[in-house]
């Protein structure tokens, strides 16, 4: 049966809160499981965003793989008490593998190198499942 202090469209479920403070004090009992399960799924995640960039720069169609450095490269961090994290690398060839480079270095070297793209299939390949896990606030088995 809905919820008679509710918009008519609201769900049965939904708890009405008529007093600002009492609703901030509902909001920030949440607050730190909230927090801790969004850090879960994001790290899951950005593991699982670093695995998939590692994979696809593992040879065709993403770049061939020569030394193994480059794919080995790649690491999460995480940024502070926020919930947030980055997947990074450092390398300077990264840009050119994932984008291509047509001209002239500061070595003076003439390029023609095509585009090896493996960052953005890896990205969007997981962002559903982020967004999923961060929806249902479950991550996947």
């Amino acid at each position: 049966m809905p919820n008679p202090t509710l918009r008519p469209h609201a769900h049965p479920d939904a708890a009405a809160f008529r007093d600002p403070i009492e609703l901030a004090a509902a909001l920030a009992g949440l607050g730190p499981a909230v927090r801790a399960r969004t850090r879960a799924i994001t790290r899951h995640h950005a593991m699982l965003l670093r695995v998939r960039i590692q994979k696809n720069a593992s040879g065709r169609p993403g770049p061939n793989v020569i030394t193994g450095q480059y794919r080995a490269s790649w690491d999460v961090t995480t940024a502070g008490g926020q919930v947030s994290v980055v997947v990074f690398t450092e390398t300077p060839q990264s840009r050119r593998l994932e984008y291509g480079f047509v001209g002239v270095d500061q070595l003076g070297r003439q390029y023609r190198q095509p585009p090896y793209p493996h960052i953005e299939p890896a990205y969007r390949q997981t962002e559903p499942g982020v967004v999923q896990a961060l929806r249902t606030g479950v991550l996947p088995r």
